[in-house]
């Protein structure tokens, strides 16, 4: 068994607030806590597996802490490298420190990927990380197993498919708050679920094409600059549309438009 294993930093034992999650050393001490304790739940179920880190820069996990190989700098999909693919002998995703999407009531740091985004759609289903992370993986047969974060985002991961493993490491209380679980005590649950989840027969979230992903920004400089580089995407002043039978390449293409903006405006 090999396994896909994508780390975010918001979802993470103890880290409540964006600043935490952005480049501090103690969001990335945490990220280590939970990391390292679900490769060992699948150490112990007999797996293997690649660490790919989507947090920011992706650049943010201990290489020398880890025994699996681990992609850093966020190499865009379907790019060489990330693991997910038919010919990749990918088992299963897993998702550690993930976070519930922009909007959900009471929810700890929510937003779906960026935080200038106002809504994503798929096929007009509303999706945040979690949601489009396990189509991706769908769309080339490999199931969405195990989610660790907050107790909503969890949630988020058990509307998809309710055999879906999560492990919630704190619970939501408002956007910057949380009770939170010690590190010794998620690094056990962890530990377990991953190992459950290892074992555990989930079917991939497939949602079937053509393809239409629907991005709604909020008013923000990314909005302006994503107009003046890509027009042609735009369908009203706020919202764009990428359309293609292949949702991987499709969503590749946007994120290659993405990283253009996000550049841009640095």
């Amino acid at each position: 068994m090999k396994f896909l294993v994508m780390t975010d930093i918001e979802g993470v034992t103890g880290v409540t607030t964006f600043a935490q999650a952005e480049r501090s050393e103690f969001g990335r001490q945490m990220l280590m806590n939970d990391l390292l304790a679900v490769l060992r739940g699948i150490k112990e179920a007999g797996g293997e597996a690649v660490v790919y880190d989507m947090h920011t820069d992706g650049r943010n996990i201990d290489l020398a802490q880890v025994d699996f190989p681990v992609v850093m700098g966020k190499p865009i999909l379907g790019q060489r490298g990330r693991g997910v693919g038919d010919d990749a002998g990918i088992d299963g995703l897993f998702m550690v420190g993930l976070h519930t999407m922009q909007h959900v009531p009471g929810a700890l740091m929510a937003h779906s990927y960026l935080r200038e985004y106002d809504a994503i759609y798929l096929n007009g289903f509303l999706l945040g990380e979690i949601g489009m992370e396990a189509a991706l993986a769908g769309a080339r047969g490999i199931p969405l197993k195990f989610v660790s974060g907050d107790d909503l985002g969890c949630l988020e991961a058990t509307a998809i498919n309710p055999d879906i493993v999560t492990c919630p490491v704190k619970t939501s209380l408002t956007d910057d708050t949380a009770v939170c679980l010690p590190p010794s005590v998620t690094a056990e649950r962890l530990t377990a679920a991953a190992a459950d989840a290892a074992r555990k027969t989930v079917a991939p979230f497939v949602i079937e094409g053509p393809y239409e992903i629907k991005i709604i920004f909020s008013d923000c400089p990314y909005l302006y600059t994503m107009k003046e580089l890509h027009p042609e995407i735009f369908v009203d002043d706020r919202t764009v549309i990428m359309r293609g039978d292949d949702l991987l390449a499709t969503w590749s293409q946007y994120l290659g438009y993405e990283k253009e903006m996000v550049n841009t405006c640095r």
